[in-house]
């Protein structure tokens, strides 16, 4: 992707965007919302014509210029689960906890991540027995952070360039048995790695598929009338309790991932990891066949590490 910024009025940004198949769009994106106001594309028959891989660059050229107009222009165009700068303020928060608080926040979404493979962990949600028969299950949880998007960037590029950095998150992400905290405490050198903290955290919403094509979800309770700053997907996973922190921390590294590949960019070094992001991508990633499989532990992609291994086809 490329673009250029080829005007600015009231509350409108003109854009041009050149995509991955070399195509031109001209865009229009609200400043105020991140709506795309006006977007033509000569090369794109209309949208009941393309083939899936037009639609989705297609797609992936709006989620560009929304971007390339928030990183050059500071307005904040991206929604929110879509910019990785907001789950990269979690990351860093999470990073910075101990492990009492890690449990005061994710210790529910951790035991019923593990109860459904692990006998001797009782779910603490009070699900219908038939939930558990389907196929697929996902675990959210909303995450907020006391700070505003722009004090999250300050930090993104203060702190995030210190912590986030290759070398670092491959460190974090090697697989042992070590107690997570412990050892994200040792690598970073005891220090408090950044000022953003977790303001709340919402309940743990379920979401699965009743059948084929059809899913549902079981809401929890969220304690604030907003956007959240990240959403925690999970599969359930037989992973042990020491592992809990890395498998959520792995899954914001891969939702980073994510929000990069779904705007046709590959991601910076440091986010080519392997393993579930957000869900939505996963069964993009698994049913179209121009993507690699970027949730798969075990895919051969140039580039790219494995994370934590992880036994999910049973759930795609």
């Amino acid at each position: 992707m490329d673009a250029n910024i080829v005007g600015e009025k009231q509350d409108r940004i003109g854009i041009v965007v050149t995509d991955t198949l070399e195509n031109t769009h001209n865009i229009e994106v609200n400043t105020e919302t991140g709506e795309i106001e006006y977007h033509t594309a000569d090369a794109y028959p209309e949208p009941s014509k393309r083939t899936n891989k037009e639609d989705d660059v297609f797609s992936q050229t709006r989620r560009f210029a929304r971007w390339h107009v928030y990183r050059e222009k500071g307005y904040d165009t991206v929604p929110a689960s879509e910019n990785p700068d907001r789950i990269a303020g979690v990351l860093l928060a999470i990073l910075d906890l101990d492990q009492a608080e890690f449990e005061e926040y994710f210790g529910t979404l951790c035991r019923q991540v593990g109860s459904r493979d692990l006998p001797d962990v009782e779910p603490p949600l009070d699900l219908p027995q038939e939930v558990y028969n389907e196929q697929f299950i996902v675990y959210h949880q909303h995450v907020y952070l006391n700070q505003d998007l722009e004090t999250i960037q300050q930090e993104i590029r203060q702190a995030g360039s210190e912590v986030l950095t290759e070398q670092t998150i491959q460190e974090l992400v090697a697989t042992d048995s070590q107690n997570f905290f412990s050892k994200a405490s040792s690598l970073l050198s005891d220090r408090s790695l950044t000022d953003l903290t977790i303001e709340g955290v919402s309940g743990v919403h379920t979401r699965y598929f009743e059948d084929t094509n059809e899913d549902r979800i079981i809401e929890s309770s969220d304690p604030f009338d907003r956007d959240p700053d990240t959403c925690i997907e999970l599969f359930p996973t037989e992973l042990t309790p020491e592992f809990y922190g890395l498998y959520i921390v792995n899954n914001l590294i891969c939702q980073i991932r994510d929000c990069y590949i779904g705007m046709g960019v590959e991601p910076p070094a440091q986010y080519r990891i392997l393993g579930p992001g957000k869900d939505k991508y996963t069964g993009k990633y698994y049913h179209f066949d121009f993507y690699p499989n970027y949730f798969d532990h075990e895919a051969e992609i140039p580039g790219y590490s494995p994370p934590i291994p992880m036994q999910l086809d049973q759930y795609l």
